[in-house]
């Protein structure tokens, strides 16, 4: 109530109070992994893909050299998202789905569109996932977010939201639910079509919003939810991209230069043969 003072507390009470946390959180853990057991114990020894296998699908399917700028990225697509279709908690959803797709179409922007669509087909055909029906379900998340505000968003996590995708944010405050970088990248691109910037102050609110647990970094000691942190990584990622991009489309310009002269100098030669 208003004017009651706290009486604070005394060293002996503090250390208790700090003893029953640190008893608390193993056990919370151990039920935890209980319950996984329970779940997933007859997996135990399952065969499981290695990404190898998802890579060897892809060149297959590809059948070129990616271009150098772009193998980076590629690579992680690969891998991370293999990582998430062979783990026996993931669910395909349309949060995820939208992540995924936006991940690809921001990073291999400066593709021409030929090879761009076909180094997505080979991407999505390597992980087992329909090229079309990946499109369809991001377009159909993002369309779906135009003119919504961030409060639209959170009466969904909520469950207040009955259509497919807003019951795909609001599995996402499922206990089983395994949040992945793909995830997060979903709620990203969300975040922009909805008029939120990407960045601590927002991806915290929203980490919030969903219950996203926090841990504290070993690195830094701040303690942040794996959402905040990609959020991070993404604005970073970004920031290097477009470096990237700008050096790939002048060493195209240079590439056609260069095939722009030999024509020239081949066609001078024909010229001066022709009337010799």
């Amino acid at each position: 109530p208003s004017g009651s003072c706290m009486m604070p507390l005394r060293s002996s009470q503090l250390s208790a109070a700090t003893s029953a946390v640190r008893t608390a959180a193993p056990r919370v853990c151990s039920l935890r992994m209980g319950e996984l057991a329970d779940k997933y114990g007859h997996l135990r020894g399952a065969e499981v893909e290695p990404c190898d296998k998802c890579v060897q699908r892809f060149h297959a399917e590809f059948g070129k050299p990616v271009p150098f700028v772009f193998r980076s990225p590629t690579n992680e697509i690969l891998y991370s998202t293999h990582l998430n279709v062979v783990d026996a908690r993931w669910k395909y959803d349309l949060v995820w789905v939208t992540g995924l797709y936006s991940t690809f179409d921001l990073f291999f922007q400066a593709l021409e569109e030929s090879t761009r669509k076909e180094l997505f087909t080979a991407l999505m055909k390597a992980l087992k996932l329909d090229p079309e029906d990946v499109k369809a379900d991001a377009e159909k998340v993002l369309e779906w977010a135009k003119g919504k505000s961030e409060a639209d968003i959170v009466s969904a996590v909520k469950g207040e939201d009955s259509s497919d995708v807003g019951q795909a944010f609001a599995g996402a405050t499922n206990s089983e639910f395994l949040y992945s970088r793909n995830f997060g990248a979903g709620l990203i691109k969300i975040m922009q079509v909805v008029g939120v910037e990407p960045n601590s102050e927002s991806s915290k609110r929203w980490a919030e919003a969903f219950g996203f647990r926090a841990a504290e970094s070993a690195v830094t000691g701040m303690s942040m939810s794996k959402f905040e942190t990609d959020v991070g990584v993404f604005l970073s990622s970004v920031e290097k991209m477009q470096e990237v991009m700008q050096l790939f489309a002048e060493v195209e310009a240079r590439e056609k230069k260069k095939v722009a002269e030999r024509l020239a100098e081949k066609a001078a030669k024909a010229a001066e043969e022709a009337t010799a």
